[in-house]
């Protein structure tokens, strides 16, 4: 809705309720003035025939008929007389028995007065008496009376007059309102937004013209200047991108030969692993050479550590060459997993004294992702549990379904994960640097070979699985290490 189209509403709504305010209260005060004028006439006409129907109230007929009607013909009110004789009558067709209550009232109390409306007509009652002061005697009833219709009717034409007027006053208002609210105010909000799409399309030569000395003429002036010191930020940026585009060109080189370091440094983490198993598995043959049993399975195991090897190699050859796309994707049981990766690495625990145990959760479900780069994952952190315990320890494997929701959405729904869980008895990590252990090249064996990726490869191949890692310092001593997947 425009600005104009709010303001006029805005107008129209507090007109109209302000005038209807006022139309309530002008009619209610006519109709108070109605009714107190319809009385003040009733009591006068009672008291103007008053002199005259006591004098007649005092012969013992009464008032004639004709009378009355002439009177009431005169006057416009129905005059009516009821001799004190009636108060012991039972009511009647012309008598009802509210007029015989105030009859029977009024001999008792002769200076009260009754005013009434019922079945849309209005009475006034009063005594007629005779005698002086002190003895005087209540001889009948005068009531005159009068339809109250003429009263509901003007109430009627008084409110279709106001209504009328009340349109008429809000249409004036709605028409003048508009106009100006349109010419003052949605006319230099419409040029300054066209001036606004201009900059936003890129053209900052737009200028408005500033013609006003209030608020709007501020604000084009504002815009004037605002379109000024975009220009010169435009001129500055362009300026120092291009001096940006100089340096990267010069530093490409350097940038280069930190890749090729890295790399290096990757590669040697990587391929240290399984170069390990290899090395370990040709001396057990070597050893037992003459056992058929022993030499075919460490042959497996070097074929399958030696195609590790090459998919390490042409996965960072295509890290390297930009390659683009995910891991492969297929339906991996870390039961059998976790099981492979413990008897690939049975002789590396058994050479360092340490004690392994594998608890492995029945019907565990499936996880999405590449077996060999989870593999990756649990060797590292397997790798690193052994060398926290250089004098030897118990190392535990355990596999798991929970339920919970991700780290950052406690107010999330709670989902199935897997977990793998890896516990050590080493010395544990400082709280301190639990939330550095995952940044790449930062390592606590300074000095013995670590190159600080190996716990930041594991993090990116869980990340890239829609996973994460956790750690903490268990209760009596070493790390814990939890790996959770989505089931």
């Amino acid at each position: 809705m425009r600005v104009a189209t709010r303001i006029t509403a805005a107008s129209a709504v507090v007109t109209a309720l302000a005038t209807t305010a006022y139309a309530v209260y002008d009619l209610r005060h006519r109709g108070d003035e109605r009714w107190t004028q319809l009385e003040n006439e009733g009591r006068a006409v009672a008291a103007a025939l008053r002199p005259t129907l006591e004098l007649d109230a005092a012969t013992p007929r009464g008032p004639d008929a004709a009378l009355l009607t002439d009177l009431s013909r005169v006057t416009g009110w129905q005059v009516v007389v009821l001799p004190r004789s009636r108060a012991v009558a039972p009511p009647t067709d012309d008598v009802t028995e509210a007029q015989l209550r105030r009859l029977r009232t009024l001999l008792e109390v002769p200076k009260l007065t009754f005013a009434d409306t019922q079945g849309g007509r209005y009475s006034f009652s009063s005594a007629l008496r005779r005698g002086s002061k002190g003895e005087e005697v209540t001889l009948a009833m005068l009531e005159v009376s009068r339809s109250t219709s003429f009263i509901d009717e003007r109430a009627s034409a008084d409110i279709w007059g106001a209504v009328l007027l009340v349109v008429l006053v809000v249409l004036a208002v709605v028409l003048a309102v508009g106009g100006l609210a349109r010419s003052l105010v949605s006319g230099p909000i419409t040029n300054l937004l066209r001036g606004i799409d201009e900059v936003a399309k890129g053209d900052l030569s737009h200028a408005l013209l500033s013609q006003r000395d209030d608020e709007i003429g501020a604000i084009a002036t504002r815009f004037n200047e605002m379109t000024f010191s975009l220009r010169e930020s435009r001129a500055e940026t362009e300026r120092q991108n291009h001096a940006k585009l100089e340096l990267e060109q010069r530093l490409g080189q350097t940038e280069k030969l930190a890749t090729i370091g890295q790399l290096a440094a990757e590669i040697a983490h990587e391929v240290g692993t399984p170069l390990n198993v290899i090395a370990v598995r040709a001396k057990a043959t070597a050893k037992r050479a003459t056992e058929p049993e022993v030499v075919a399975k460490n042959a497996e195991i070097i074929a399958e550590q030696t195609a590790r090897i090459t998919r390490i190699i042409q996965r960072l050859l295509d890290f390297a060459r930009r390659k683009v796309g995910g891991p492969g994707r297929e339906r991996v049981n870390l039961n059998e997993l976790s099981l492979t990766t413990m008897e690939l690495l049975s002789s590396q625990f058994s050479a360092g004294k340490v004690k392994t145990r594998l608890v492995r959760a029945e019907g565990l479900p499936a996880v999405a992702g590449d077996p060999d780069r989870l593999q990756q994952v649990l060797i590292n952190l397997l790798l690193n549990a052994q060398q926290a315990m250089p004098e030897g320890g118990a190392l535990t494997v355990e596999t798991s379904q929970i339920l919970r929701t991700r780290p950052g959405l406690a107010e999330g729904p709670a989902q199935r994960f897997v977990q793998l869980e890896v516990a050590d008895t080493g010395g544990g990590i400082p709280p301190e640097i639990q939330d550095k252990i995952f940044d790449p090249f930062f390592t606590t064996k300074k000095g013995s070979g670590g190159t600080g990726l190996g716990l930041a490869v594991c993090s990116g191949i869980v990340k890239e699985h829609d996973g994460w890692i956790d750690v903490e310092s268990a209760p009596g001593g070493g790390a814990v290490f939890r790996v959770l997947l989505p089931c």
